[in-house]
């Protein structure tokens, strides 16, 4: 593979720093903990089922903080990325800010399961919660990407993020908040079937939008 023109390492770290300066990325990350001050403002019952609840909505909240990083760095500056570096090295650095607010994302959302639910719960459950966030907010990233790419205006991806995350919530077959919500969200032991399948499909969908994802900026 050839060495790549502009590292890798340097095009991350600008979209950091666009990320950080972003106030739509801020207004994201203000809404995520309004969703969790919400969310344990009262008794929200075991720990795995609330960790469950706030997984299944970390996914268009990951996809909002998503779309506002890409949306604050330059479309000029990202094609010339693309013709330097090639679509995947950019789409790297493009995911690195993503990803990098969902792991936070997810550490405030166990940490503030730790914190104000008063049921107790092992370490594993937590570790199980934070799995779940992960997966749901991964989907949101790769969703966020593979829109941007096809150039879909703000407006309207903000309305397929709700259709999906709502439609996803509603049906307890569709990855990724619905077999979360169906296999961890009820208190109940899950079944081998449906806890494997809340665990793959969230990858599987993730895999698919990031291939849309290069599919659409290598025809660019």
């Amino acid at each position: 593979m050839s060495r790549p023109v502009v590292p890798l390492s340097r095009v991350a770290r600008l979209g950091m720093a666009t990320a950080a300066s972003s106030r739509s990325v801020l207004a994201a990350s203000f809404g995520w903990l309004a969703v969790l001050a919400a969310v344990y403002a009262a008794d929200a019952g075991p720990p795995l089922p609330a960790l469950a609840a706030t997984a299944a909505l970390l996914l268009p909240v990951s996809a909002w903080a998503t779309a506002a990083h890409l949306a604050a760095t330059s479309a000029d500056l990202r094609q010339v990325l693309v013709a330097a570096d090639g679509p995947v090295r950019t789409l790297v650095a493009d995911a690195v800010p993503a990803l990098l607010w969902l792991l936070a994302a997810t550490a405030a959302g166990v940490l503030a399961d730790v914190a104000a639910d008063p049921h107790p719960a092992p370490v594993g459950v937590r570790l199980l919660g934070a799995l779940l966030h992960l997966l749901c907010g991964c989907v949101g990233v790769a969703l966020a990407l593979a829109l941007h790419a096809g150039r879909v205006t703000r407006g309207v991806q903000a309305l397929v993020v709700v259709a999906v995350s709502l439609a996803s919530a509603r049906s307890p077959w569709l990855p990724p908040a619905g077999p979360v919500l169906s296999t961890w969200g009820s208190g109940e032991q899950p079944g081998v079937l449906l806890a494997g399948w809340a665990m793959g499909g969230p990858v599987l969908v993730t895999a698919g939008l990031l291939a849309v994802t290069l599919r659409c900026r290598r025809r660019r």
